[in-house]
């Protein structure tokens, strides 16, 4: 090889690793980018998750306080 062919080398050597630089940045964003949001929906399916608890609590609690009515006078009103 010649001075002129290890120029051209170079010179595509250099372009080369300028596109997978700039290919790497790009995808590292990408990443970043998802990975923000993944956080944030995992934060909020906690959230979700909490407050479903609190629902079941207060619906059991709910249940637990009202009077049971027995089903002979449902069927009794039902005849009428």
């Amino acid at each position: 090889m010649n001075e002129l062919d290890y120029k051209s080398l170079l010179t595509v050597y250099q372009q080369k690793t300028s596109d997978m630089l700039i290919q790497n940045i790009a995808l590292e964003s990408k990443v970043l980018t998802a990975n923000q949001i993944i956080d944030a929906l995992n934060k909020r399916l906690i959230e979700l998750g909490e407050e479903n608890e609190k629902l079941k609590n207060l619906n059991s609690t709910s249940k637990a306080k009202r009077p049971s009515s027995s089903t002979s006078d449902k069927t009794d009103s039902w005849e009428e």
